[in-house]
């Protein structure tokens, strides 16, 4: 007799070996069968895979959000800003670095005419991190306002 433990390792190996695609298939028909859990990890399979992956962030949001599991919808919405945000900053230092001289005179002038925020960051945003930025603030009222909420 096998144990659950060794058929949960095997299933954890056979999950890994997946393409990013067929995990977002998979996890969208284990969704639909109602198998959240299940769905839930292969969502974050896809997200260790590819940390922009934003269709997993997004399933990930919606099935926390569905359950009413706002705190965890909260923390995804914070790691996929964080993932983009820290995407952005490591294409600036690389660009920065290939292109020092007019790499400085474009961040000066970007300051000058408001383009780019204290931090570095630049005002504009994709439209999916705009969105994201929303709904953080909704989700952060939402969590003020309820109690006894799911976490």
């Amino acid at each position: 007799m096998v144990s659950n433990n060794r058929i949960e390792m095997a299933d954890q190996r056979s999950t890994a070996r997946l393409s990013i695609n067929e995990l977002m298939k998979q996890a969208k028909l284990l969704e639909s069968e109602g198998k959240l859990e299940d769905a839930v990890k292969n969502y974050h399979t896809v997200i260790a895979k590819d940390k922009l992956h934003t269709a997993a962030y997004n399933r990930l949001m919606i099935v926390y959000h569905r359950q009413k599991m706002y705190k965890k919808e909260l923390s995804t919405i914070k790691k996929a800003l964080a993932a983009y945000e820290n995407d952005l900053l490591k294409d600036q230092r690389k660009w920065k670095k290939l292109n020092g001289g007019s790499a400085d005179l474009s961040q000066r002038l970007a300051k000058v005419l408001g383009l780019m925020q204290e931090d570095g960051l630049p005002r504009y945003e994709e439209p999916q991190v705009m969105a994201w930025r929303k709904r953080l603030g909704k989700i952060e009222q939402s969590i003020k306002k309820a109690k006894g909420v799911k976490t």
